[in-house]
């Protein structure tokens, strides 16, 4: 390490105006051609503090200093400029060596706040001056500090405009501080163009906690989280202000003791009677409790919306005059408007206009429109509403008012879509007459049984078990009917069920084939009843009379030019020799007429000695007839 004068001596060297470094001219440096060409003022200095001689200057330098260059190379920075004698409380060589030698010590730039330091000027007389300095250490190849770049801006104008504007400050205080400090509701501080405090009022320290000598000489980011200071945010509002003349102030920050609280304010330029901005005014005022209400507000129209944009209900707000202020997804759903369409339209006039059978529907005669004029609440009211499309959707209403201040303010209507409960109840009520109708049916026809088996019956027990026999088989046909979604049956089900009661489990007794048919309810009673009867008059008389009878029932669907035949053929054989009957009774008849009569077609019975034959001829359509 050579001594610090030698030191000096060789960072000296010169080549007419540039400066030798290591050997090497600045000139002969490109970057530190950069030294010499660079409009911001640039001293070099030896590191050989206490002393630091000047070694290198530039002309920018030289220019805001009042300085010749041959008069101060070699010198003592403190040397070329001593303190002012005049300004005996300016400590400026003392704060300006300390910077120094902390970038000496450290090896890392040292940057000092304003620095008032007077300039002697070459008449011997000090001018003032205020700088930012900044020095910044050269390194050698082994990390050693070889030289120091000693940088200067000067702010001597900007100072004295501030001085100027505080001056103008203080004066016009006298006027406003006692509204000023007697306001605790807003903290007004204002600071210069760097953002340190220069005013801190009583507001300020009522809802910020820092008194004014805690705070005057501090910058704002003092009160800001750390979030927005990593971010710049005091900086930001100061850009917005300069560029717009308002920077706006809605967020958290901090009172003292790192305690969070929401603000509200603006920060605005501050201008000097000239109209130079020299600084700034923030103005805050704390509404953490109007926040934690907008939040908590925030979070029950959120829990409400949520609820109403997934219930199946339409929910309309709706303003006194009856414009839709709110509406949830449902309603887009049920009445196929969009919720732009129906935000802001009359809830009466979209969706309420007309009657069911056409009919204008005028909004005095609205049962909702009334309620809402008149504060009542309406309950399930049942009602018919349109869709964009002009189909009714009939709908059930809940309309609930809500009153601001005693006076109306609008309603809540919810509406329900009721179209599958009216069908519901249409087919309660369809099945109901259904029902009665077949009643009616089927106590005709056991009527009719009764009466004409008691007729043609020769005792009562012979009456009693023919007229039992009968009935069960009416029942069998009715638990078909029950038991099938359509009101009939599949031809082979209601055969085997017709056939059931005589069947005595030997094999082969019935033989029945035939396509799939679905008889309908018209048919289904009388092909029962006839079945019934022709194994009933086999089992006195014919093939089921014997041990070895049987009887062969088949079916087929018979297509030619004209509408399908249904046809039937009902076989006896194996039983005795058939006698054909000398009259014909009740169940002859019934074989006959029933079935003829309620499918239209025809029957005929055939007594062959082989045994019964019974043939069924009718119309497709009405054996499917339901």
């Amino acid at each position: 390490m050579s001594p610090p004068k030698s030191r000096a001596k060789q960072l000296m060297g010169r080549t007419n105006s540039a400066v030798t470094v290591t050997g090497r001219t600045l000139s002969d440096v490109p970057a530190l051609n950069l030294f010499e060409a660079t409009p911001n003022p640039y001293l070099l200095l030896a590191p050989d503090g206490p002393t630091y001689t000047i070694v290198g200057v530039n002309e920018a330098y030289l220019r805001a200093t009042m300085t010749e260059r041959q008069a101060i190379m070699g010198r003592s920075i403190f040397e070329v400029f001593p303190d002012d004698p005049d300004t005996p409380d300016a400590y400026s060589s003392r704060d300006l060596r300390a910077s120094l030698d902390r970038a000496t010590q450290t090896a890392q730039p040292d940057r000092l706040p304003v620095l008032h330091y007077n300039i002697r000027r070459p008449d011997g007389i000090f001018e003032e001056r205020h700088w930012r300095p900044l020095q910044v250490p050269v390194l050698g190849p082994g990390g050693e500090v070889v030289s120091l770049i000693h940088y200067v801006e000067d702010v001597t104008e900007s100072v004295l405009d501030a001085r100027k504007a505080q001056t103008a400050l203080t004066a016009s205080e006298a006027r406003y501080r006692a509204i000023v400090e007697s306001s605790i509701d807003y903290a007004m501080i204002a600071t210069d163009l760097d953002g340190v405090v220069t005013t801190w009022n009583t507001g300020a320290e009522h809802i910020l906690g820092w008194s004014a000598g805690e705070m005057v000489g501090q910058t704002l980011d003092r009160f800001f989280t750390p979030e927005d200071r990593a971010a710049g945010v005091a900086a930001m509002e100061m850009h917005s202000a300069l560029t717009c003349g308002r920077g706006t102030d809605e967020r958290w920050h901090l009172k003292k003791g790192d305690v969070w609280f929401w603000a509200s304010g603006e920060m605005m330029p501050l201008k000097s009677d000239t109209g130079t901005v020299i600084g700034f005014l923030k103005i805050l005022r704390d509404r953490t409790h109007q926040r934690e209400t907008e939040l908590a507000l925030e979070r029950q129209t959120m829990l409400l919306k949520t609820v109403t944009d997934y219930v199946s209900e339409a929910v309309f707000r709706l303003d006194p005059d009856g414009t839709i202020l709110l509406v949830n997804p449902a309603a887009e759903r049920l009445f196929g408007w969009s919720l732009e369409e129906l935000r802001g339209g009359n809830f009466h006039d979209i969706l309420h206009h007309h009657h069911e059978d056409g009919r204008p529907f005028l909004a005095e005669e609205c049962v909702f429109v009334q309620a809402l004029r008149d504060g009542q609440a309406v309950m399930a009211e049942e009602a018919t509403f349109f869709r964009q499309d002009g189909q009714p959707v009939p709908v059930e209403c809940t309309s609930v008012p809500f009153h601001l201040e005693g006076q109306v303010s609008g309603a809540v209507i919810t509406v329900t879509d009721i179209t599958e409960r009216r069908r519901a109840q249409e087919q309660q009520q369809t099945v109901n007459r259904e029902l009665s109708h077949r009643m009616k049916n089927v106590l005709a026809v056991v009527q009719a049984i009764a009466t004409q088996t008691m007729r043609n019956a020769t005792d009562l027990d012979a009456a009693r078990n023919i007229l039992a026999a009968r009935l069960i088989a009416l029942g069998k046909a009715h638990d078909i009917l029950l038991d099938t979604e359509t009101g009939g049956a599949e031809m082979h089900a209601l055969a085997s069920a017709a056939l059931g009661l005589h069947d005595d489990r030997q094999p082969g007794r019935f033989h029945l084939k035939g396509p799939p048919v679905a008889v309908g309810e018209a048919a289904m009673v009388s092909l029962t009843l006839m079945l019934h009867e022709l194994a009933t008059n086999a089992a006195k008389y014919g093939a089921l009379s014997t041990a070895k009878g049987t009887v062969r029932l088949t079916w087929q669907i018979v297509r030619s030019d004209g509408p399908p035949v249904f046809a039937l053929r009902w076989e006896e054989e194996g039983g005795p020799p058939v006698v054909p009957p000398t009259r014909s009774g009740f169940g002859s008849r019934l074989i006959q007429r029933g079935l003829s009569n309620a499918s239209g077609g025809t029957v005929e019975l055939s007594y062959q000695p082989g045994g019964v034959v019974c043939t069924l001829a009718a119309p497709l359509a009405e054996i499917e007839a339901s």
